[in-house]
């Protein structure tokens, strides 16, 4: 890639992440549609093996399941996202 074109690309990169900024702040209407998009597809329902897996094992290990909960909803969370980016 020529010097030319790196310097392009860093203008256009400029430009999108100056835009998106714009954006994102713009839109508040955007970030509850956003956040009523994740609680959707968070509550959607679904097998949570991943999460009662961490639980269980904490349980095993002579733990409170309860120790595990934050980690175990966040492994949850990011099997959603996983699943809706693809």
């Amino acid at each position: 890639m020529t010097e030319n074109s790196m310097i392009k690309l860093n203008v256009y990169s400029e430009m999108i992440n100056e835009e998106l900024k714009k954006f994102a702040a713009e839109k508040p209407a955007l970030r509850e549609n956003i956040c009523e998009a994740m609680d959707y597809s968070l509550t959607a329902g679904g097998k949570r093996l991943r999460p009662i897996l961490m639980l269980e094992f904490c349980r095993m290990c002579g733990g409170s399941p309860l120790m595990a909960l934050s980690s175990a909803v966040a492994i949850e969370m990011v099997h959603t996202f996983s699943l809706i980016h693809d």
